[in-house]
């Protein structure tokens, strides 16, 4: 995987071990190299943490909504607002659905068809989640889709072979930061995710190569708020995009909707035309000078 690091990736100092601390070497800026916390290897010093009985683990039980703004990635509220940082190729294919999506289109968007969201974009979290957590694994349920991730936390390596999948495999590692006994940081890297994905529904592509590294750091920022600093690294990118998704709390009247996307999706995609399927299951068209699919004078 090639990275073309035009992106300052500023200071990251509790991401997970293991490689990554050698990548973190190699692309982040001088001065902002991760301390680690005592002579011992890298790989050792996370089995310890991982299995450090001593340090208690936060409560972050409830239902997380995402913080009012866009649902887009580059959203209100993001240290850097605009069109996503494309490398040329891509912001190309990107206007290129744009422009398809203003002619009455649903081009790059996977989920349209039902497909899972994926990562990263399964964290703007459209629709709730909630954390559980377990020493060995903590859980990130997502009502859209039903979808579960899960974050192991018991000292592993990374696998010699990973099953691709939407959501990936997370490595994650627990973090004491003000050192008052309870874990109040959760480091988080992604790797093995398979595609289609995208960003969100403006359609801002991920590479089909599918080497997508996705990184995150969440801790409470208030008994009620939550921030996730999630750093994508993609050969579509033109170096690593850092966005701050803010999470708030609801611990009273949760309601937990099913969401089965099949059951109330309209959209059917025929080769490359959308249409929308209607109440009596006639299919109408979604843009002006759409081909019809049936003749006029077909009874």
């Amino acid at each position: 995987m090639e990275l073309n690091l035009k992106l300052q990736f500023p200071c990251m100092q509790s991401i997970l071990s293991k490689s990554i601390f050698v990548f973190m070497a190699a692309v982040i800026v001088a001065g902002c190299s991760p301390q680690a916390s005592s002579d011992l290897p890298i790989t050792e010093q996370v089995t310890d943490a991982a299995m450090d009985n001593s340090v208690a683990y936060p409560d972050w039980h409830g239902q997380w909504h995402r913080a009012a703004g866009s649902l887009n990635w580059p959203s209100e509220g993001y240290e850097q607002a605009g069109p996503p940082p494309l490398n040329d190729e891509y912001m190309a294919i990107y206007e290129g659905y744009t422009a398809a999506q203003e002619a009455g289109l649903l081009a790059g968007d996977p989920t349209a068809s039902c497909l899972p969201q994926g990562m990263p974009r399964i964290m703007k979290m459209v629709y709730p989640m909630e954390i559980i957590i377990t020493p060995e694994i903590t859980y990130i349920y997502a009502e859209w889709n039903a979808q579960f991730r899960r974050v192991y936390t018991d000292g592993r390596n990374w696998p010699g072979y990973i099953l691709p999948a939407f959501n990936g495999y997370s490595i994650g590692e627990w973090h004491d930061e003000d050192g008052d006994g309870i874990f109040d940081m959760l480091a988080i890297e992604t790797r093995g995710l398979k595609g289609p994905r995208a960003f969100d529904s403006t359609a801002a592509p991920l590479h089909p190569n599918d080497q997508t590294l996705v990184l995150e750091e969440l801790r409470l920022t208030d008994d009620m708020t939550m921030q996730n600093t999630i750093t994508t690294i993609d050969d579509a990118l033109t170096g690593p995009w850092i966005v701050n998704q803010v999470y708030e709390r609801q611990l009273e009247d949760i309601i937990w909707a099913e969401y089965a996307c099949a059951e109330n999706n309209r959209h059917l995609k025929l080769g490359d035309e959308w249409y929308f399927i209607n109440g009596d299951g006639t299919l109408a068209p979604t843009r002006a000078g759409q081909p019809g699919l049936v003749p006029d004078n077909q009874n």
